[in-house]
């Protein structure tokens, strides 16, 4: 390329200044070994075209009578495949790491045309299809799932149909656009604790008491009941009945020990064997019986925190 030629000289190699003279030989002897470059007559050197070997492998050229490249069959679903793509999900223009995307997914996860086509279509629903270490990450975990047939899909459109559910549902509660924090919160609902819609409501309106719902603490909740195993909204309502019922215990202990608003069964008050009728009277006669029995008189000291003196009475 440098020299315009498709053969060079010992001399001209020498004149370029690449590499010392001394060790001019032994370097071009390593590069016609490793198969760079080939030893014609005489003193003569020809470099080999490997990208053009390289694209000639990756056809598996054919040639026809008039001596133009014919594309394997495989090849031409490839490009018709791949234009699609091209046409549907990026406007006619799509970068190279994508068409890289593609050719993986055929010939090394061998993936099935519908499968290809599906990935693009679930990077667009979740707003990354311009994302290329996204899109490569989707790949490899459909490769994990087992998502290379077209019959290996059904569990995946019964996940997007769940999850088309859960986001319709969620943005009518919420009342916004959902963000792609929200569309990625809403996914591992519908992938990992394999909620559906019915039950993202119920969470939902378990938040309702934080005044602001958000996915996060929506996800929480979800998480809790997974933890709990819980998995059906009738389940999760006897759970969260059941922790309403703990959590109003737990309180009443507390009041206990704080010795306030306590019950006179919890503070150890009952009623005397030897006269039941006293206890049953009005609040007014037991409040009048206690202070005459006390001594205790009304006075304007009293209103004021001034104690009762006995001496000064």
């Amino acid at each position: 390329m440098i020299f315009g030629s498709d053969q060079f000289s010992l001399n001209q190699a020498k004149e370029f200044g690449l590499i010392p003279d001394e060790d001019i030989k032994t370097a071009l002897s390593e590069l016609v070994a490793a198969g760079v470059l080939v030893k014609k007559e005489g003193d003569l050197f020809e470099p080999l075209d490997l990208k053009r070997i390289e694209v000639d492998e990756y056809l598996g050229r054919k040639s026809d009578s008039g001596d133009m490249p014919v594309m394997r069959s495989d090849e031409k679903k490839r490009n018709l495949l791949a234009s699609s793509i091209q046409k549907t999900y990026y406007a006619g223009h799509m970068a190279y790491s994508f068409y890289k995307l593609i050719d993986m997914c055929l010939y090394d996860y061998h993936f099935e045309d519908e499968v290809v086509y599906a990935l693009f279509e679930e990077g667009k629903e979740r707003r990354m299809q311009f994302i290329v270490p996204r899109m490569y990450d989707l790949a490899g975990s459909w490769y994990e799932k087992g998502y290379s047939t077209r019959d290996s899909l059904k569990e995946y459109y019964g996940l997007r149909t769940r999850r088309k559910e859960i986001t319709a549902t969620v943005g009518r509660i919420l009342r916004r656009r959902l963000n792609d924090f929200d569309l990625e919160h809403i996914n591992r609902w519908a992938e990992v604790y394999g909620a559906d819609a019915a039950i993202v409501e119920y969470a939902c309106r378990q938040c309702e008491w934080r005044g602001e719902i958000r996915t996060v603490d929506v996800g929480n909740k979800l998480k809790e009941w997974f933890d709990a195993g819980v998995f059906a909204l009738d389940k999760a309502a006897v759970y969260e009945a059941e922790q309403r019922k703990e959590n109003k215990s737990r309180a009443s202990r507390r009041r206990g020990r704080t010795n306030m608003r306590r019950t006179g069964k919890e503070a150890g008050i009952t009623a005397s064997e030897s006269g039941p009728q006293e206890m049953a009277g009005s609040e007014a006669a037991v409040s009048k019986d206690i202070y005459e029995d006390s001594g205790e008189k009304d006075s304007i000291l009293d209103m004021f925190g001034g104690g009762y003196d006995e001496d000064n009475n």
